[in-house]
């Protein structure tokens, strides 16, 4: 049960809340600097937050002054400061300063390595024996060289009651399989050495309608969040989250009878929405979770690393393996060229799509590739020069922590406390780091970076507890390239945003791919914005279920009676 001090006692601190000033960036950054009005109403967000947000007044179907909510970041700069705030209060050289000081405080060290410890590999699906559960999740024959006949194919997904379009796409998708090295954790915490098989599926498109009337082929690589299993079942009379009597939600247990994670249809849609506009997709599971092996998953640095050694294994086909849609198995650069249908060694054009967690993955393989390499994950942060690969092309992060720690929103949850997302993120991600050898979420050293990536897509909610919305603006705003934020009246999960928005959200993203695909310099077709009120205004005007202002008033009115 969340605290009812988190429900009706923020409202004060809520409006109180500053205008947010974005600090000066590197020169070549040459970033606009939106502006934040301070909120003028609060207003309830149900799922996942069941708490008070702030918000602006707008002119809503519902009336002349409804208030539309947001999160919004707790940290300030202070009125006197100089310099880049978000990325030079928030490095890791900085947190890992602020853990130590927190581990001389027996109050703070408790509470801390309470969440360390609850988030210790392995993971929930690693403990799970029920064949059924199993069968659901779609989890493969457990080994190393299993059969690639043995991976749920996307035909599987034509019967009823699923039903999904994505199952179209088998005729034109290889089951796909790469290797990757253990990570830091496995290698030093579990003295293991057994290569990681990364597994999935490979949608090969017809091309996108480029500028000279022809077709140019563009790879979008799809990494999931925290519950995304790209084969697991998802029956459609399922839902995420229930509502309880008392008005609040509460996330459904996964596996159940009928499905092994919820959401999955939506993120199968999304990768079909692309291969119907023409791209190559390779949706996988990272490492830890679903087809793939390993045990630790929630390292998102080195998830980063797999998706710039699978954008060069497609090329190579170095560690590969592949099963052609009429079954042919094939390895090295044979299965490489068989994807690709012709010799692959030049690449196509490349973009990484990842969803909450995944959007981490992602950023970490974009400030690797433009930015710096840095070996946060263990105990001598040791630098190198960016990668340079140059097929790739840009971003799209659905639900995302590009902003990085110092954007942690002012508005919490018990649950998010308690599970290192919350107030304690960055003490917690340095426990992780020093005491693991993992990193889950990010410093400020992808927004340090940002600037130098060619282009970025935004998709999220307006009370998203990834980020404050001021995080999404200033990482958008240090983009030079082709960028478009779109915002929602939504939370975190994707999957539970109005369906008409999902549509909009996915209809953007493919103008996105194909501008940044096709070096375009701008997205035509947006929802242009300069401050964040009037970013909260270019969501559309219909709200998550839970948190419609109809049902909250309908509440109140339930409970004073």
């Amino acid at each position: 049960m969340k605290s009812e001090m988190l429900r009706a006692g923020l409202a004060a601190l809520l409006l109180a809340s500053p205008g947010v000033a974005f600090a000066q960036t590197p020169a070549d950054a040459s970033p606009a600097k939106p502006r934040s009005e301070p909120p003028d109403c609060v207003t309830h967000a149900g799922f996942d937050r069941d708490l008070q947000v702030p918000g602006y007044r707008m002119k809503t179907a519902l009336g002349p002054d409804t208030c539309v909510g947001f999160t919004t970041a707790a940290a300030q700069p202070p009125a006197d400061y100089t310099g880049d705030f978000y990325v030079n209060e928030f490095t890791d050289e900085k947190l890992r300063q602020r853990y130590k000081d927190c581990m001389a405080d027996t109050a703070c060290a408790k509470r801390v390595q309470h969440q360390v410890d609850a988030r210790h590999p392995p993971n929930k699906e690693a403990r799970i024996t029920d064949p059924h559960a199993l069968y659901l999740l779609g989890k493969p024959p457990v080994g190393e060289n299993i059969d690639l006949k043995a991976i749920r194919r996307p035909a599987f997904f034509a019967r009823a009651p699923y039903t999904e379009s994505f199952a179209q796409a088998d005729a034109n998708s290889w089951t796909v399989e790469f290797t990757a090295p253990v990570d830091p954790y496995e290698r030093i915490h579990l003295k293991q050495d057994t290569p990681v098989k990364l597994r999935g599926w490979y949608l090969r498109g017809t091309g996108i309608a480029n500028d000279k009337g022809g077709r140019t082929r563009a790879l979008v690589i799809m990494s999931g969040g925290g519950g995304q299993r790209v084969a697991a079942i998802d029956d459609p009379r399922d839902t995420l989250y229930r509502i309880l009597p008392n008005g609040e939600t509460e996330l459904n247990d996964y596996p159940n009878k009928t499905s092994g994670s919820v959401g999955q249809r939506t993120w199968r849609k999304t990768a079909d929405v692309l291969y119907r506009a023409g791209f190559d997709v390779l949706i996988f599971d990272r490492r830890g979770v679903g087809l793939s092996t390993g045990v630790a998953d929630t390292n998102t640095l080195q998830q980063g690393r797999d998706l710039l050694a699978i954008v060069a294994s497609l090329r190579s086909g170095e560690g590969m393996r592949a099963l052609t849609p009429r079954g042919q198995a094939l390895s090295g650069q044979a299965a490489a060229a068989s994807i690709r249908g012709t010799a692959p060694a030049t690449g196509v054009p490349v973009l990484f799509l990842g969803s909450s967690r995944g959007t981490m993955a992602s950023g970490w393989a974009m400030t690797m590739n433009f930015d710096k390499t840095c070996h946060y994950d263990l105990a001598d942060l040791d630098c190198g020069p960016a990668i340079g690969d140059k097929t790739i092309r840009g971003a799209i992060l659905f639900s995302e922590f590009s902003s990085g720690m110092g954007y942690v929103p002012a508005q919490m949850t018990d649950e998010d406390n308690s599970r290192g997302l919350g107030d304690d993120r960055g003490l917690f991600t340095v426990g992780t780091e020093l005491q693991q050898n993992i990193v889950f979420f990010p410093s400020s050293a992808v927004l340090a970076g940002i600037h130098k990536w060619p282009s970025l897509f935004q998709a999220r909610g307006l009370w998203d507890y990834a980020a404050g919305l001021e995080g999404s603006m200033d990482s958008n705003s240090r983009v030079n390239g082709p960028k478009e934020l779109v915002v929602v009246r939504g939370p975190h999960p994707y999957e539970t945003w109005p369906e008409s928005e999902k549509k909009r959200v996915q209809a953007r993203m493919v103008a996105y791919a194909r501008a940044a695909a096709l070096g375009q310099k701008t997205v035509p077709g947006g929802r242009p914005w300069t401050t964040r009120k009037e970013l909260v205004a270019t969501a559309s005007d219909v709200w998550e279920p839970s948190s419609d202002p109809r049902r909250i008033a309908a509440l109140d009115a339930k409970k004073k009676h």
